[in-house]
C-alpha cells in the first residue's frame, strides 16, 4: 500500500489496524497483551483504533510482547555506512598509520651546489 498521500492521522489508523490484526493472529486479548507488555489496556485500545499516538516505548513493548520486535528492522532499516563514519572508525584504530618513508631531508649544508657541468674545466 502506498501511504505517501495519506495524512499522519490516516497512517496512524492503518498502523493501528495492523497491530489489531497481529494481536488477533496471536489469539491474545487486549488484557493479556497489556499484561505481557506492561502497557495499559487503554493504551493498546488507543493504538489499535489509531485514535492517539501512544509513544515509541509503548510500541516497542507491545511488539516485544507480540514476538514481532524483529520487524523494527523492516520499519527502519539500518542506514549504509557513510564516508564520515568510515573515517571516524579509521581514526579509532589501535595502531596508527605510518608514513611511507621516514627518511629525513638532507641538510642544506650537506648538499653540494648544482651545476651544468660546463663550468668544470676539462683537463
Amino acid at each position: 500500500m502506498n501511504i505517501e498521500h495519506l495524512s499522519n492521522q490516516h497512517i496512524l489508523k492503518h498502523l493501528g489496524e495492523r497491530f489489531l490484526a497481529a494481536r488477533l493472529n496471536k489469539n491474545i486479548t487486549q488484557g493479556e497483551l497489556a499484561k505481557r507488555s506492561g502497557v495499559n489496556e487503554k493504551t493498546i485500545s488507543n493504538l489499535e483504533k489509531g485514535a492517539k499516538s501512544v509513544g515509541l516505548l509503548n510500541i516497542i513493548a507491545i511488539l516485544r510482547a507480540l514476538g514481532l520486535l524483529h520487524q523494527l528492522d523492516s520499519f527502519m532499516p539500518e542506514p549504509p555506512p557513510r564516508a564520515a563514519s568510515l573515517l571516524a572508525n579509521d581514526k579509532n584504530r589501535k595502531t596508527p598509520r605510518q608514513r611511507a618513508s621516514n627518511r629525513q631531508k638532507p641538510k642544506v649544508a650537506d648538499v653540494e651546489p648544482w651545476s651544468w657541468g660546463e663550468d668544470q674545466s676539462h683537463e
